[in-house]
């Protein structure tokens, strides 16, 4: 079986989502491209997810939560771009 891995950026922030865990790291804004992670995933994610307008639909498990929310990031990019 295929390990499927999710990511998205969101502001400075890169999301990361794989069958094991969720990470996300600061991205460096001197375009060194450097990352630093972050420790407070949940916090982080919540605040993520205010930011672009995405409502915690407690019928889904915490990792599909995290899922659509990065479904919903680059839906957001996407449309941004056209």
């Amino acid at each position: 079986m295929t390990t499927v891995k999710r990511t998205a950026i969101a502001g400075d922030l890169f999301i990361e989502f794989n069958s094991k865990n969720i990470e996300i790291y600061r991205i460096a804004n001197d375009g060194s491209g450097a990352l630093k992670r972050i420790d407070d995933i949940q916090g982080t994610i919540r605040r993520i997810a205010e930011e672009t307008g995405f409502e915690r639909d407690y019928n889904l498990s915490y990792r599909q939560y995290v899922a659509r929310l990065i479904q919903h990031i680059n839906g957001l990019e996407n449309n941004k771009n056209r």
